[in-house]
């Protein structure tokens, strides 16, 4: 029995193509609606790479030095299934819910992008792994300083996991308080 996550009723994991399983809408979801909540355990996230490589894959980073995940592959649930995408149409809100940014279609694949959860850490290895979103936008690359882009936390105030929506707040109110 499943117990750390929730999918909403309206999602149903699906194997692409492209890269492996992906989540999509078997029904229309509206804007702010939650998709998804995400669980698990508490990890150090320098402890992550004594997990497998998917294990340490399938979580969420919920502040510099914790993610939220699975610590063996029998756990891993349908949340974990959510891909990156440099136009995406879900967002972060808070530390563990992913809301859909805009109305998504029956048969939308739904993604969010990575820069709105993920940072450096450390005593960790650098993050980086190249984009297969294929969008018009796309930065080829998804690396941890992603959320440092100026025009991503433009495009996606508010959507940012709650640790990095913080530190964009603070350096934003720096920089208004110097001018």
């Amino acid at each position: 029995m499943k117990s750390f996550s929730w999918l909403n009723p309206k999602c149903i994991v699906k194997k692409t193509s492209k890269y492996g399983k992906s989540v999509f809408a078997m029904k229309n979801i509206k804007r702010n609606e939650v998709v998804a909540v995400f669980g698990g355990h508490i990890i150090l996230i320098k402890e992550l790479k004594n997990l497998s490589k998917e294990i340490q894959d399938s979580g969420l980073q919920i502040s510099e030095i914790f993610s939220l995940g699975y610590r063996n592959k029998s756990e891993i649930e349908d949340v974990a299934y959510f891909n990156h995408s440099c136009d995406p149409n879900a967002g972060i809100n808070g530390q563990i819910f992913l809301v859909a940014m805009k109305n998504i279609k029956e048969g939308e694949e739904i993604t969010f992008d990575y820069a709105m959860a993920l940072c450096k850490s450390r005593g960790t290895k650098t993050y980086k792994i190249k984009c297969l979103c294929g969008s018009k936008n796309c930065r080829g690359y998804v690396t941890e300083d992603d959320w440092k882009i100026p025009e991503l936390q433009k495009k996606y105030d508010g959507y940012f996991q709650y640790f990095l929506q913080e530190k964009i707040n603070k350096e934003l109110h720096k920089q208004k308080k110097f001018k």
